[in-house]
């Protein structure tokens, strides 16, 4: 808030009137001077701590990502086995395959942090880094949001399995061909979904080589 005050003595003359009024101007000049460079040193060191923050934030996700695809690479395999052995169980019903059914429906999920970036939406930080940068950040947190729906979904998918699984229990390690045939329904499911998991610490790191390279660091 800038004050602006009038002079302590009465002009004399036309002279002194545009001194003064000069001398106001000029002061006037500086003053938002300067205010312009406390606010543009204030938004860059927001933008700066929000930057750190981020980047730090952005770090701790990806050990967690390149875990979890590990854990995902793992899972698919599992899957894929349990899929063989349905279909065995599919195209023999009698056969040795449903009387010692080996099935693994384990799932892992991995949580991702977020608070940096809501700290910096919040405090508008964004607005104040260059529009690439800014675009970057965000096309990784969109991606961060995808993994989790991603892991959400296939929580769904292994509630549905032990659903089918209700429905059509192992007893001493015998599987109908009505509970193969349910759970590699499920299974197919969940096989969609595990690519979905994968998808976007990939593109993370395929659209943001650059930035991943920073992070990294």
């Amino acid at each position: 808030m800038l004050d602006v005050h009038p002079p302590h003595t009465p002009a004399h003359g036309v002279g002194d009137f545009f001194l003064h009024l000069f001398t106001i101007t000029v002061g006037l000049l500086i003053a938002v001077g300067i205010e312009g460079m406390v606010t543009r040193h204030e938004h860059k060191k927001l933008a700066e701590e929000a930057r750190e923050t981020l980047t730090a934030e952005i770090r701790h996700n990806m050990a967690n990502t390149d875990d979890a695809v590990r854990d995902i690479a793992a899972q698919q395999d599992r899957m894929k086995k349990n899929l063989d052995t349905l279909e065995k169980i599919q195209t023999a019903p009698k056969g040795a395959a449903a009387d010692n059914a080996d099935i693994n429906a384990a799932y892992g999920s991995t949580g991702l942090e977020k608070t940096a970036w809501r700290t910096a939406q919040a405090t508008g930080a964004l607005s104040y880094m260059p529009y690439e940068e800014a675009q970057r950040f965000s096309g990784i947190y969109d991606e961060v949001d995808n993994f989790e729906t991603a892991q959400k979904a296939l929580i769904e998918d292994e509630a549905q399995f032990f659903g089918a699984l209700a429905s059509h229990p192992i007893v001493n390690g015998h599987i109908t061909k009505e509970g193969a045939d349910a759970m590699a329904e499920r299974f197919g499911f969940g096989r969609a979904t595990f690519s979905t998991c994968t998808s976007p610490p990939a593109y993370c790191r395929n659209m943001n080589v650059p930035f991943w390279n920073i992070a990294r660091r």
